[in-house]
This record gives C-alpha cells, structure tokens and sequence, in this order.
C-alpha cells in the first residue's frame, strides 16, 4: 500500500531533483497535505488531486506517477503549469491503513472507534473527524441524496460547508492559485463525472472536454443526480471554471482495491493532465478578444 510516509517521501526526492514541491495545508491533525508543481509558472494552472476518500488511497499513487511522467519526460510542452495533489486527506489514508494506533488524542480515537463500530477502518472514506470531505463544499452542502448528518466513515457532510480542515485547506490553495481546469481521481468505476449545473456555452465548452477526455482514458461520461458538495462541484459553481471528477478502476474489483491494477489505470491517464491543460490554455488564448473569452473568467 502507499501510505503518508510514502508520500512524503516520494515528495522529498521530487525535490532532490530539483522540482517545486510545497505544502497545501493542513489535515485536522496537523498533518502536511504537499504538492508537487510541473511545468511554467505563467498564470495558466491546473489542480489535479487525488485520496480525497481515505479507502482509495491507490489514487494518491496515481497522482504521484502522472508527476513524475511529466518530470521524466520535461521536453513534452506544457502550456502552464500543473499542481499535483496526490493525498488530499492523509489522516483519513493513516485511519484507513493504519488504524487509530497514530490518533495520539484518547477522546478522539474512542470517538473513531465507536463510529466506524470497530478497530478495522479498512473501508473508511472520511477524514479524522468523520466527515466525507468531498460533500463538505460549498455547492448545493447538505441537499444530496446520500449525504449524512452525523459523523460516520462516509457521507456525513459536516457541521458546515468547509467546517473540515482539509477541504478549507484545498479551498484556499485553489482560490489563490486560480486554475483553469481541475482534474480529481477517485475510485473506482472507470467513470466520468463533469456536470454541475453548466448553461449554454459553459455547458458546450465543459462536456467537449469530457468527450475528450472520455477519448482518451476509454471511460464513459456518467450523469449524477442526487450528488452535491464535491469540489468538482465548487469548481464549477463558484469558480466557474471546467472541473473533472474520474472513477479509475474496474469497477469489477472490491476495496480495498488491488494495487495489482496501478499500471493499467496509469497508462490510461498518462498524459491525460498535461494534453486536458494545453487544451483549455490554448482555447482561452484562441478566444482572447472576441467576446467569447468571458467563457474563461
């Protein structure tokens, strides 16, 4: 398995060879959540993250192997530059792998232990707190059809929109940041989410993408309904920009899921950030000053 530590230490040799890496935020334990920055620092950006659900931990490694595809192969063009996010919620990947062993806090690990109903958190999502960051964002919070309100290994929404550490970290990393596009991994399905309300030509423009990216990974395009407060769904409300939500994995296999399967599920996405960047960077540049561009504000 890929745990927190394997991150950071995938992180530290990134920067031994002279990659920007840096820190997000913080989990609710104060734990580290690092990036790793590929590419041009030229204001044209893009978010793509993954492990936002502690049992899908795979796709943190993921994220770490579309990386360094970019780094081992530097002459491809990258119309921008991309932030690499690959473990959104390291307290929720050390719960799920680990168990409460790590929770230094008695009050808090008695808490976990009562609400996942024993010490074996192998098919927990949520964070240390109990709460499902990817419905704990500000898009339509607490209307989904599956969202809980009591802290639980999934779908507990929070107290509030962002009352998580995790998702205010990622939501304040993203406004300052401002990409153009984000891309988020979860598992597993082999699925393509990328509605959220889109109208007109934000809808066009958003679902030619997803064709597009539907091209190249194989999975089909898949409508939701009933589900909200995800940070796909932020992006695209708030933010007003396209936002992808991809379900790697053969939906065939049971978490926790088989790392047997990485290397299908990467060549899928090898060059998938870099090619959906260039793509949304040179579609601003083509509609610069012909009314159109108010698409990409």
């Amino acid at each position: 398995m890929f745990g927190y530590e394997d991150l950071l230490k995938e992180v530290d040799m990134f920067c031994r060879h002279g990659v920007e890496t840096g820190v997000v935020g913080e989990s609710e334990l104060k734990q580290r959540i690092p990036y790793v920055f590929v590419g041009n620092k030229n204001g044209n950006y893009m978010i793509v993250q993954g492990a936002m659900h502690a049992r899908e931990h795979l796709t943190a490694l993921v994220v770490v192997c579309l990386a360094k595809h970019l780094v081992k192969n530097a002459d491809l063009p990258i119309d921008g530059g991309i932030y690499f996010v690959p473990m959104t919620n390291p307290d929720g990947v050390r719960l799920c792998q680990e168990g409460v062993g790590f929770v230094a806090d008695k009050e808090r690990k008695s808490n976990l232990l009562r609400i996942n109903g024993g010490s074996d958190f192998t098919l927990w999502k949520a964070n240390a707190d109990g709460v499902d960051l990817n419905v704990n964002f500000d898009a339509h919070w607490g209307e989904g059809a599956q969202n809980g309100y009591y802290r639980s290994s999934c779908n507990y929404v929070g107290k509030e929109p962002f009352s998580a550490a995790e998702t205010r970290a990622l939501r304040d990393f993203t406004e300052r940041i401002k990409p153009v596009v984000t891309l988020s991994y979860h598992l597993k399905g082999e699925e393509i989410y990328w509605e959220f309300g889109q109208t007109s030509h934000r809808r066009f423009r958003d679902k030619r993408y997803a064709e597009a990216i539907s091209k190249y990974t194989g999975y089909p395009l898949v409508t939701l309904n009933g589900s909200v407060g995800g940070y796909k769904d932020w992006c695209i409300e708030k933010l007003k920009i396209p936002a992808f939500t991809i379900e790697v994995g053969n939906d065939k296999f049971d978490h926790p899921f088989p790392y047997g399967e990485l290397s299908h599920i990467v060549q899928q996405n090898l060059d998938l950030p870099r090619r959906l960047l260039n793509t949304v960077v040179r579609d601003r540049q083509r509609l610069q000053g012909t009314g159109l561009d108010a698409l990409y504000k």
